[in-house]
Order: C-alpha cells, then structure tokens, then sequence
C-alpha cells in the first residue's frame, strides 16, 4: 500500500512539473498571444510557389494552411500575422478571412505564408494555444517533426523539393490504348540527354504522381536533363506525336518543368 501511494506521489509531482514548464514555455510568447481561437484544427505542409510564368524566376518556398472546417466559398482564407524570434517563425491565426466574391462551392479556408530557408522551429498560436514543430529544410528535403501539437497537423513528414533542370512525364490513357503511355515514354528515354530518376525514400513529391481522371491513370515518370533546349525541343516531340493521337480517346500527356514551364498533348505547344 506504501509503494501505491508514493508512485501516487511521484507521478503527481511529474505532472505538475510537466505542467510547470508547459506554462514557462507559453509564457515566452505572451506578447504574441491573442485572445480568440479562430478555428479548433489546421491542417499545413511546405509547397514551392511559382511567382508567375516567367521561367527565370525561381520557386519560393511557402507554408501552406488548410482548415479542417469547410465553409460555404471555396475561396475563404486564413488571417495571419509572422513573427520572426532568430530562426523560429511564429504565426498567430487572426481571423478567417471571407471573400469579396463567393466562388460557390464549399471547402476550406487556405492561405499560403513565407516560409524563410532558415527556419528551424515553427510555432503556431491560436488564441492561447501554442503548437510547435522543428522544421529541417535543405535543397533535397524539408522534415517536419511534432515537439507538441494540440490544434494542427502536418500533412507530410517530409517533402522533396523540385530538383533543377527535371521534369515530370504525365500520362493517362483509356483501357483500349494504353500502350501510347509506353511510346511516348520511349520516346524520352532514346534523348540521350534526358537522364531518368526517382525521388528516393520518404516524402511527397512535389509533381503529380499520376494523372486523375484517365481510364488508366499511368504513374508518373521524372527525368533531368543538362541541355535546356534539349528540354524545350520536347514541346516540338510532344506535338509531332499528338497529331497522331485520336481525338476523345481519352488519352492526356503532359511535361511539367522544373521552371513552370510545360507542355500538353491536347495544345499546340
């Protein structure tokens, strides 16, 4: 009965020193704390932005928020203020944001924030509760690992970042004409430029696996090259192979660059 009430004891005192630090921890971002929660759960993960269609402007590197609540606009946004503490990001949840204009179809409210390479720990607030997360980020990978979460979550562990000078090929068929997907495919491979890889180990890939919505949705293929209008000469293949694809068959390929640029079967490209 003794052993029972001093396990008792020292389990009591392990809570409360737990629960000690927990409120020391919080209280380093008391000037940051707001007093409403906007929403009870967020869902984040790290994205490579394209700035625009200019080929010369590389990606930017963002942090991508998605509540779980769905609203009655698919274009709802997320209000957030950043604080930069050396290389932690703080991000504190104002507000849910509504449109001028409601795009009518239900979903979540997204934003996208600046996620600065530096970065080495993330910190979310959302009223007074505080979630954080150390974030490794280098030219192959970003990991994200849980140190103590209680209203988010991040959707990948790891995230590959787009490799320079690759590219994806994408490619559906109907049932009738799969075997276009492995024409074309060895039409890449004979450019003895193009040099063909995987994303090895563990993470989401930053190109589409697959296409959605084909018949027969072929996995994806990635390649890197040296010479850029090795690359661009594939718009000229891409088109010349095409012109022999029938029309409504259900056949899409397409050629996702590194760079933003990219190439499609059904346009003249």
């Amino acid at each position: 009965m003794k052993k029972i009430i001093v396990l008792l004891l020292i389990g009591f005192m392990m809570n409360a020193c737990s629960s000690d630090d927990d409120k020391n921890n919080n209280s380093n971002y008391n000037d940051y704390i707001a007093k409403k929660s906007i929403v009870s759960a967020i869902n984040f993960m790290p994205e490579e932005i394209y700035p625009g269609a200019d080929a010369s402007k590389s990606t930017v590197l963002k942090l991508k928020l998605i509540t779980e609540e769905e609203f009655p606009c698919i274009n709802y946004g997320i209000s957030t203020t950043q604080f930069s503490k050396g290389n932690e990001l703080i991000v504190r949840f104002d507000k849910i944001a509504e449109p001028g204009g409601c795009f009518t179809a239900i979903g979540p409210a997204i934003s996208y924030i600046d996620l600065p390479e530096n970065t080495d720990k993330i910190t979310f607030i959302n009223g007074d509760k505080i979630d954080h997360y150390s974030i490794d980020i280098n030219d192959q990978k970003i990991a994200i690992a849980t140190i103590e979460k209680h209203f988010t979550t991040s959707l990948y562990n790891k995230t590959f970042r787009i490799p320079t000078n690759s590219f994806a090929y994408v490619c559906g068929t109907n049932k009738n004409n799969t075997q276009i997907y492995t024409d074309f495919y060895t039409l890449i491979k004979q450019n003895a430029d193009f040099t063909e890889f995987e994303f090895e180990g563990e993470g989401r890939i930053p190109y589409p696996k697959t296409t959605t919505g084909n018949w027969v949705n072929h996995p994806s293929r990635f390649f890197k090259y040296e010479n850029v209008q090795e690359f661009k000469n594939l718009a000229t293949t891409l088109n010349n192979y095409s012109a022999n694809i029938e029309k409504n068959s259900g056949v899409s390929i397409s050629i996702y660059g590194w760079n933003n640029i990219k190439f499609y079967s059904w346009i003249e490209n």
